[in-house]
């Protein structure tokens, strides 16, 4: 799903209790309801895993969404982690105090 700032979303089929989702690109405003419907709407698997490796920009709309998605998820008795990620992804979360498991999500140990 490319959009005009080269944001891309890529859902894997679900392996076992878990399914992948590589992001890539800006996540800024823009991109924010899509990474919104990749999340929320990803069929199968309790675990939802984020690779963020490819982010180059991540804005509040977009930690906005990650944690709005991630707490719909919980709602659903599902659970989103924040996986691999770039440096600048991994930055923002520290930053921001998101750099530690939450209500909305867990973060995976390590980054890139």
């Amino acid at each position: 799903m490319p959009s005009p700032q080269g944001f891309t979303v890529e859902i894997d089929e679900p392996a076992g209790d878990e399914v992948l989702i590589r992001v890539k690109g800006e996540l800024d405003m823009a991109a924010a309801p899509e990474l919104t419907g990749a999340i929320v709407g990803s069929e199968g698997g309790a675990c939802i895993t984020l690779d963020l490796t490819g982010v180059t920009f991540l804005d509040s709309s977009a930690i906005g969404a990650l944690v709005a998605s991630g707490r719909e998820v919980a709602d659903s008795g599902r659970r989103l982690q924040i996986g691999p990620r770039s440096d600048i992804v991994t930055r923002v979360l520290e930053i921001t105090g998101l750099a530690e498991n939450s209500e909305a999500f867990d973060v995976l140990p390590g980054g890139a």
